[in-house]
């Protein structure tokens, strides 16, 4: 029996299947998926979604390549810089796929175009950097409005982890226990251990890996490419249910420097008073590791 029929997929995406059926593989064809937020997470998740066959793509980024991308992002190169990512990630796609239809967003998620962003998105994946927690709070509540998946994935070291929001299920918000009226660093460290509530990584951490006083964090390849992994895995799950997914409050942490998974469900998300505390250590922690390095 002939697995492709060359007249509904192309020969490109043919090893896909064994792994993929045909009807899976027609499915994410006929999929769209946005993805907001081109940087390591968001750019190599939308490239691997091209790879498996997903069909059409809405990118939004603000952002040009920087030298400093370059030692984790896919589409940063010496030949990308001063490019914008959103036309890198673009061309990146329509090598793969020529066919794919992509749709490109290079002012980033404003208020402004959310609606049309997500317009007709059967999923969306959320790349948006973490030290920008007002466009994460917009987009997340509107992908609830409107009844779409969201897909985060946080590199951490070399590890990540994976969290899925459902419209019916714990939100965003709910989850991280934070609300618009917050300041943005009070947003950013919270979002950051609701991302990494065992912390993993914190075992061969250094103290300059984050500095929330200038908004930036250290990350590296082989965090960033499970990252893409993980997020277009559980893509595939939701896109032609494949397999059952596990959503918000639960989530899945993997570190390949320690050999160690954790996969939790935390009910009341990162509000209750064993979370706060948690928290509170481990931000203890990384302060200590800062004095004492700028002391040294």
């Amino acid at each position: 029996m002939t697995l492709l029929c060359p007249k509904d997929a192309s020969l490109a995406f043919s090893r896909n299947l064994g792994w993929i059926t045909y009807r899976e593989q027609t499915k994410l064809k006929e999929s769209c998926v946005a993805v907001a937020g081109l940087g390591g997470a968001g750019g190599l998740s939308a490239v691997t979604l091209a790879r498996l066959g997903v069909g059409s793509f809405k990118l939004a980024d603000p952002e040009l390549f920087e030298l400093t991308d370059i030692n984790r992002q896919t589409g940063a190169s010496w030949n990308t810089t001063g490019l914008r990512k959103t036309e890198v990630i673009r061309r990146m796609i329509l090598g793969i796929n020529p066919e794919a239809s992509v749709e490109t967003f290079p002012e980033g998620v404003t208020e402004e175009n959310i609606e049309s962003f997500l317009k007709e998105a059967d999923l969306a994946i959320d790349g948006i950097d973490l030290f920008n927690p007002r466009a994460k709070l917009l987009f997340f509540g509107a992908c609830r409005k409107k009844r779409i998946f969201v897909i985060t994935s946080c590199p951490l070291g070399f590890g990540a982890s994976l969290l899925v929001f459902s419209p019916d299920g714990m939100s965003w918000e709910e989850y991280l226990g934070i609300s618009s009226e917050m300041d943005d660093r009070e947003l950013i460290l919270r979002s950051l251990f609701g991302l990494s509530p065992s912390a993993l990584a914190l075992a061969y951490a250094s103290p300059e890996v984050f500095d929330p006083s200038h908004l930036k964090g250290s990350t590296v390849a082989c965090g960033l490419t499970l990252v893409a992994s993980l997020a277009a895995t559980e893509a595939v799950k939701i896109l032609t249910g494949k397999r059952r997914m596990r959503c918000s409050p639960y989530i899945f942490q993997v570190d390949l420097m320690t050999q160690k998974v954790v996969k939790k469900v935390y009910s009341f998300g990162m509000r209750s008073m064993l979370q706060r505390i948690k928290r509170a250590l481990i931000l203890n922690i990384m302060k200590i590791m800062r004095i004492r390095m700028e002391n040294d």
